[in-house]
């Protein structure tokens, strides 16, 4: 056995920081559609369409497309109803949350005497609302998260121990040292209930001023300065509980040998209040904040009466972010089950700041108009995900994760169609948006995302106007529980939102 006393010793000299990896860069440039109702409803296939200030975060040449001058305030309602699957058991949790959708505001200026316009544009849409509940449920089947940090302990030193995973469990008396091996006070062979519980949230809201003009009213080109904010926090809390009071006071060593009596009595002697397993909640805790910095340009031609075409780029983002984070471990055993034995790391939490460079974008846009009676756009964009990065004032801190980054990953497609019917005064919309997996997939697979949107409108002769819409999102995603255990899970998330807007042309 190992003294304890030692080992908080230890724990006072030994640094770590919060292990980014290359989850954040995939998730940071990920957007979604944002903005308008209008922009919403019709899939966010606006970049040729244009006269949107949801332009702004697409196509900042849409915005010259606009004759008058306009304000808007966008808000809704969103609903999450995700289920956990894992050993053909499913569970669901559905969630809600109030969402700001987008503020914006164009002016149209217009030189004397000319045709030309204008257009100046100051908008704030999020692209992409993080809220998310999760919670997969089953019964361990010898995949206990004890039996993956007894894994990790294998081969190291107990003061080279990850105090915030294995280094956590040594340190609640999950597991141990006898004989120069690990040994665990939970029977490993035994199933216990065990839930993993996922829950985010948060928003990524682009801010963004933009400037565009209008030539002859045929050629359309726009520039806009991206200053993205994010906040995002992630709790995961996973749980192993033993109740059907099954757990024996037995221990197995790194070759799962049940010990005779003889240890166990020796063990005893240590620890008489450590024997008869309860249960253990281990959290991980983080939270990024930050800002970022970019340049979006685009170029919009009116081909025809019926007919726009256009292209628009999005350089790569720079974000400085900062994470505020902690591991904590909690163990109960039969002998005081009300009073658990816990461990947090770092002790009063830690920070880290880092930078993520997200790929640059690439997009081609067609509006067809027929008259002021319909409209039709689609949109089709290009992101190469192996273009992420991380780094920070340390060059080797991400040089493995880029690597990874690099090899993983993969070239995404998005895909956005949108048709609106005008009615007058009443305008019908529908849309459908695609984004396609960071792994490459497109339309079919996991990590596809799947968004079909319904809305409608109304426009009052005093120039005010109000759109309304419906969002449907669905994707599945694989889920990973342990590093040196396999155990097949998934994520089916299904999400919905009520949104509206109203908005004054002036």
């Amino acid at each position: 056995m190992v003294s304890r006393f030692i080992l908080g010793i230890c724990i006072l000299c030994i640094g770590k920081s919060f292990a980014q990896n290359d989850l954040d860069a995939i998730r940071y440039s990920r957007l979604g559609n944002g903005g308008s109702s209008r922009n919403i409803a019709m899939g966010g296939a606006f970049a040729s369409l244009g006269a949107d200030v949801s332009c702004s975060s697409t196509n900042p040449a849409g915005l010259g497309l606009y004759t008058k001058g306009e304000m808007q305030f966008s808000a809704g309602l969103r609903f999450t109803h995700n289920t956990g699957k894992i050993n053909g058991k499913e569970n669901r949790v559905d969630d809600a949350n109030f969402t700001f959708n987008s503020f914006g505001m164009a002016m149209v200026l217009r030189d004397k005497g000319q045709s030309d316009r204008h257009i100046l544009a100051f908008s704030n849409n999020q692209l992409v609302n993080f809220s998310n509940s999760s919670q997969i449920l089953s019964y361990t089947n010898n995949n206990s998260i004890v039996k993956d940090m007894m894994n990790k302990a294998i081969g190291k030193n107990v003061n080279d121990l990850d105090f915030s995973y294995e280094g956590a469990a040594f340190n609640v008396y999950l597991i141990d040292t006898l004989n120069a091996n690990y040994i665990s006070f939970v029977d490993l062979k035994r199933t216990v209930l065990q839930s993993r519980e996922i829950k985010t949230a948060g928003k990524i809201n682009d801010l963004n001023f933009s400037y565009a003009y209008a030539l002859d009213d045929q050629y359309y080109f726009g520039l806009s300065l991206g200053i993205p904010k994010i906040s995002y926090t992630s709790t995961t809390t996973h749980t192993e509980f033993d109740d059907k009071d099954s757990m024996q006071i037995v221990i197995t060593n790194t070759a799962t040998q049940a010990f005779t009596s003889t240890y166990i009595d020796g063990i005893d002697a240590y620890y008489p209040d450590k024997l008869g397993f309860n249960s253990l909640t281990y959290t991980e805790f983080f939270t990024t904040n930050g800002s970022g910095i970019n340049l979006k340009a685009g170029v919009t031609a009116r081909v025809n009466d019926h007919f726009r075409f256009s292209v628009y780029m999005h350089s790569p983002t720079l974000y400085n972010l900062r994470d505020v984070y902690y591991f904590s471990l909690a163990a109960t055993f039969d002998a005081d089950k009300k009073n658990p034995i816990e461990t947090k790391y770092p002790e009063n939490g830690g920070t880290y700041t880092y930078k993520i460079i997200t790929p640059p974008r690439y997009g081609f846009s067609s509006g067809i108009t027929i008259g002021k009676k319909m409209a039709m756009g689609v949109d089709y964009e290009l992101i190469d995900y192996r273009k992420a990065k991380l780094s920070s004032s340390n060059v080797s801190d991400f040089a493995g994760v880029n690597a990874v980054i690099e090899s993983k990953y993969s070239i995404g497609h998005n895909f956005k169609l949108g048709v609106e019917y005008n009615l007058k005064p009443v305008m019908i919309r529908g849309g459908y948006f695609m984004q396609g997996s960071p792994f490459g997939a497109a339309f079919v697979g996991k990590f596809v995302r799947h968004t079909g949107s319904l809305g409608f409108g109304f426009r009052t002769r005093s120039d005010f106007y109000f759109d309304f819409a419906w969002l449907k999102s669905i994707t599945q995603e694989d889920y990973v529980f342990f590093s040196t255990i396999t155990q097949n899970a998934s994520i089916k998330f299904d999400n919905s939102m009520l949104c509206a807007t109203i908005g004054l042309k002036f």
